[in-house]
């Protein structure tokens, strides 16, 4: 029963001894084949660092393309509208008749005052007459001076008449052209608001006309913008479709700043059908900041702390390439790309990708230069 007893506790001994051993060498680390780090180091492909003494700042502005000239036109005069020669969509000549209104009332007043002119007219040839006469008299001393002076008086009041209704005929013709609507320009009629018949007032709309010749693009920009583009700045026109505008030019500036956009308005002469009435005009313009720094893919930034950005440089560590941030401030941002400034100097090798990859004192093996990130 002894003996029994001391196989269980050496047996137990035994077993415990194999799980130390066991839990012991599972602590323990794997043996590895001694590594340089090299192979650890990650694949990176960099741009070299160019520094510029300024960049362009695109800046793009939209405005609507308009006719060089549009008229709202209307009857000087009240009355029934005749006739309307034109719809909308028709194109006119300068001088065409647009519309006419009645003027049976006119005409009438014409031929009144036209009889009367007859009337006078032939009473101051019989008042001239008369007057001979009366000189002729008072001369061989048969006639008063009196006489004399009454037959004068008589003539010179119908010769006064007479060119009174000269004036009278003269201003009813007037009345009367105006009765009709002429093309100042030619165009196309782009509004039509009353049909024949309508009775209407003086000055009430009836057509628009639009210049066809030649459109312009009115475009808000901010003070600095419109002079330095009247100044000789670049400046690119776009039209609706965003087909490039060649061939415009700047026509004027209106040097008023609009108080909710704070913008002035700057007129642009646009080619031949370039542009329709009312399509969206994008103005881009390159204005010239002088400031030194480089060009970076946007790839190569990493935000850092405080709202400041990091870019990653390649350096010579003393087991090879390896990185290090440096600080850079974002002056502008052009699609893929940015301009920065900070410590980082021309010849500098950025890693222009895969940084968030990267941290301070990373091993790294560059790659063939990006030839994106130049661009």
């Amino acid at each position: 029963m002894v003996q029994k007893a001391k196989l269980i506790r050496q047996v137990s001994i035994v077993a415990l001894a194999g799980v130390f051993v066991a839990v012991l060498a599972a602590r323990l680390p794997a043996q590895t084949v001694p590594d340089s780090g090299l192979s650890r180091a990650l694949p990176v492909r960099t741009t070299e660092v160019t520094i510029e003494n300024g960049y362009h700042a695109r800046r793009t502005f939209t405005g609507r393309a308009v006719p060089g000239r549009m008229s709202s036109m209307a009857f000087e005069l009240g009355g029934t509208i005749a006739n309307i020669t034109v719809d909308l969509g028709s194109s006119v000549q300068a001088g065409d008749i647009l519309a006419e209104l009645d003027t049976a009332r006119l005409n009438a007043q014409r031929a009144q005052l036209l009889a009367e002119k007859d009337e006078v007219s032939a009473s101051l040839d019989l008042a001239e007459r008369t007057f001979a006469r009366a000189k002729e008299t008072f001369n061989k001393g048969h006639a008063s001076a009196q006489h004399l002076d009454e037959a004068e008086a008589n003539a010179i009041s119908l010769r006064a008449r007479a060119k009174r209704l000269d004036a009278t005929v003269a201003a009813l013709d007037v009345d009367i052209a105006k009765s009709k609507i002429k093309a100042p320009f030619p165009g196309t009629i782009t509004a039509r608001h009353l049909d024949e018949g309508a009775v209407v007032g003086a000055g009430t709309k009836l057509l628009e006309l639009s210049e066809n010749t030649r459109m312009e693009a009115h475009i808000g920009m901010p003070p600095e913008y419109a002079f330095a583009a009247r100044g000789g700045a670049p400046v690119e026109l776009r039209g609706g479709r965003r087909k490039q505008i060649d061939g415009a030019t700047i026509r004027s500036i209106v040097p008023t700043i609009e108080g909710q956009t704070r913008t002035m308005m700057v007129t642009f002469d646009l080619p031949k059908d370039s542009a329709d009435r009312g399509e969206l005009i994008t103005a881009v313009v390159n204005d010239w900041q002088e400031t030194s720094g480089a060009w970076l893919p946007i790839r190569a930034l990493s935000s850092d702390v405080r709202g400041l950005w990091r870019v990653y440089k390649v350096v010579e560590g003393k087991d090879g390439p390896e990185v290090r941030f440096e600080n850079v401030q974002v002056l502008y941002t052009d699609t893929n790309r940015v301009f920065v400034s900070g410590t980082i100097s021309a010849g500098d090798r950025i890693i222009s990708d895969g940084v968030e990859r990267l941290a301070p004192g990373q091993r790294v093996t560059v790659l063939a230069s990006d030839p994106a990130a130049r661009s």
